[in-house]
């Protein structure tokens, strides 16, 4: 019994291990941002700019949102994303701030720039935060608004 368990637990572990983290945990500097930013205008791309941290349910639902379907493709097609890791809170916050984003309202939170590199707007409002309640449809439609119509919505309900 006790073997199996020890096996349980291993095969556990390897498992949560191997799967990937959407959230590298580096100190993410003014430079990277203004890199992300001039690749997605010579992309002619929106920028999106996502806070979060791996141990965030609502941030890997997200993340799994945004690599389904049509709602990956046309992701990929119209954004290019810089994910910044928030740890608890203690990390990248210096950045949030300097970009407009407040974390008050939970994570993931996002700020979007135009293909020009003009800002369109954040989810401070909680907007992205509920995630897990989300599927690629409304995700789909949240990321429709923000490049054909510059608008922040809430996903799932305009």
């Amino acid at each position: 019994m006790k073997y199996r368990v020890a096996l349980f637990i291993l095969l556990f572990s390897l498992i949560v291990s191997a799967q990937t983290k959407p959230y590298k945990e580096v100190k993410v500097t003014p430079a990277m941002v203004d890199s992300a930013l001039k690749q997605a205008r010579t992309e002619q791309k929106f920028l999106m700019v996502e806070f979060g941290a791996n141990w965030c349910e609502d941030c890997i639902v997200l993340a799994d949102n945004l690599e389904k379907g049509e709602t990956h493709d046309y992701f990929q097609k119209h954004f290019v994303v810089l994910k910044v890791d928030v740890g608890q809170f203690d990390k990248n916050v210096d950045i949030a701030k300097s970009l407009g984003v407040t974390l008050d309202k939970g994570i993931p939170t996002a700020v979007f720039f135009a293909p020009d590199g003009n800002k369109v707007g954040a989810t401070n409002n909680g907007e992205l935060e509920p995630s897990r309640k989300y599927g690629t449809k409304q995700i789909y439609a949240f990321l429709k608004d923000i490049a054909e119509r510059r608008l922040i919505t809430r996903p799932g309900g305009r």
